[in-house]
């Protein structure tokens, strides 16, 4: 009888430490990657904000940008930007492509936050290069074919200057597509999770953009921060 009752003892122990492990710790960067995606998915109401800086690794820097946004009900109700061609997403569907296009992942971090009162991971995720660029192509294809569009809006309405602003979105348009056709785009991100509620706390960016422009080939970079603002009653798997 006594041998059944250390016997059910070491059982419990065991199954205490593999449900300890489950809530807390060892997993891998990947399955990390994979449960905050789930979380903040799962998060109807938050708010978020951060920065962003752009520049050229000669060392000129443009001015520096701040936003902020809103979901409710899992939908994006509101984002401010400073910068009209901000290309700031809604943090979920940004946390989606990370996800999908992860190419290497690592802990680089897991333990207590500065305030030391909450347990962290911070993660490294660097992304595939060629699903980058394509989604960069894309997004800087429309964001000319926006502004060209309106600026042709404005001239049709004020009734002048049409055949110039026509003539210089064709030679923007020449332009970008000069450039797209040797971009190469990679992104790495920092994103550190809360490890109770599975949910992210701050993600930076790192952008680094390679082009040819007028037979030079131009090295940019886009650095952003996020930190986001989550309702602390929504408690975790």
């Amino acid at each position: 009888m006594r041998k059944n009752s250390s016997l059910a003892g070491m059982l419990i122990c065991c199954v205490i430490v593999a449900a300890c492990s489950m809530v807390t710790g060892n997993r891998s960067a990947e399955q990390w990657l994979s449960l905050v995606r789930s979380g903040m998915i799962a998060e109807d109401n938050f708010r978020f904000s951060g920065s962003v800086v752009m520049g050229f690794e000669d060392g000129v820097a443009l001015a520096p940008f701040a936003f902020q946004g809103e979901i409710e009900a899992h939908k994006q109700i509101a984002l401010h930007a400073e910068q009209s061609s901000s290309f700031v997403h809604n943090p979920v569907n940004e946390l989606e492509f990370i996800a999908d296009h992860a190419e290497q992942s690592e802990i680089v971090y897991n333990g207590l936050d500065e305030s030391k009162e909450r347990n962290i991971v911070v993660l490294n995720v660097k992304l595939n290069e060629q699903a980058v660029t394509e989604r960069w192509k894309d997004q800087l294809q429309q964001e000319l074919n926006n502004v060209s569009l309106q600026a042709i809006a404005s001239a049709k309405e004020e009734g002048k200057h049409l055949a110039l602003v026509q003539q210089e979105a064709d030679h923007a348009q020449r332009e970008l597509e000069q450039m797209l056709q040797q971009l190469k785009v990679s992104a790495q991100y920092e994103i550190t999770i809360d490890t109770v509620r599975a949910v992210e706390l701050e993600m930076k960016e790192l952008v680094n953009m390679n082009y040819m422009k007028d037979g030079a080939m131009i090295k940019e970079y886009r650095k952003s921060n996020i930190t986001f603002d989550l309702t602390p009653d929504q408690v975790v798997r």
